[in-house]
């Protein structure tokens, strides 16, 4: 059973050296990383260069397209028989790959999606946290998918889904769930219980953080998964009103920042006629 790892990485030469190492360091070692460079311009290739001795180590840098745009390319590339996603500011535990292959012969090599708690490591190891995963029944119930965070770091896939789903390079924010929306139509997921084995390592630079108008892009993900037409459209009206509540009031937060008075109003009362028991924590002087 053969894995390949994509990383897809913009301007990250500060961390992907220690991401590439996690990798290299693995007790399973029947993998394939795939580096997909999107148009960095800092020392990244020199840095990944480093490493291409390693004949299992891939280096292929493309024009900027965004990370979705990455990971296709790199599932284009891909050999194994499983694809697993990393960023390239990750830390892995020498086990990683190990526990996902022990967790996908526990389930009988049955074809659908593996995931696996994921840890966030911040400056202050006071804010750490572990975002756990869940057992889904099968048919999957869309509902459960809007009010549960399965991130790509948090995939593992048979090569073969991802052949007939790819992520919408259109997409920046929320690639994940419109990814898995799609899945669940034909295949389940199972969640790989066990030791946390991957952490996303937090710093300012994080392509999310630096987003600051990653609400406006999570909005337009939503209008797109809600679309009659989408798998995502069979999202109960119930949790769609829980979820659009909780966008507008993410995007109260913005035009707060922005000082947009007019726009803080109108997405605070779009928040509660959603979901009128979602909390406003924040005060606005006006």
């Amino acid at each position: 059973m053969k894995f390949s790892i994509i990383i897809p990485t913009y301007n990250r030469a500060k961390f992907i050296s220690n991401t590439i190492k996690d990798v290299i360091s693995q007790t399973y070692y029947n993998w394939e990383l795939i580096i997909i460079d999107d148009g960095s311009t800092d020392n990244t290739k020199k840095i990944v260069s480093n490493f291409l001795t390693d004949k299992r180590i891939k280096y292929i840098y493309q024009k900027n397209q965004e990370r979705s745009a990455a990971r296709n390319n790199g599932i284009k590339k891909a050999n194994g028989d499983y694809i697993c996603f990393i960023d390239s500011d990750e830390k892995l535990n020498p086990n990683h790959i190990q526990k996902i292959s022990n967790g996908i012969k526990k389930n009988e090599f049955k074809v659908g999606v593996y995931h696996y708690d994921i840890g966030f490591l911040f400056p202050d190891s006071k804010n750490n946290y572990i975002r756990k995963g869940k057992d889904f029944g099968f048919p999957v119930n869309p509902n459960e998918l809007t009010s549960t965070i399965i991130g790509v770091p948090q995939l593992c896939l048979p090569k073969s889904i991802m052949k007939e789903n790819y992520f919408n390079s259109k997409i920046t924010i929320g690639e994940d769930v419109e990814l898995l929306f799609r899945i669940i139509e034909k295949y389940p997921i199972f969640y790989i219980k066990g030791e946390t084995t991957i952490s996303e390592i937090e710093h300012e630079n994080r392509s999310v953080n630096k987003s600051t108008n990653s609400c406006l892009k999570e909005q337009e993900t939503f209008k797109l998964i809600f679309k009659r037409g989408h798998p995502g459209n069979k999202v109960s009206w119930k949790f769609k009103r829980k979820k659009w509540g909780t966008i507008y009031l993410r995007l109260c937060y913005y035009y707060f920042h922005k000082k947009n008075r007019k726009l803080i109003a109108k997405n605070a009362m779009l928040s509660l006629i959603n979901d009128p028991f979602e909390k406003f924590n924040f005060k606005i002087n006006i």
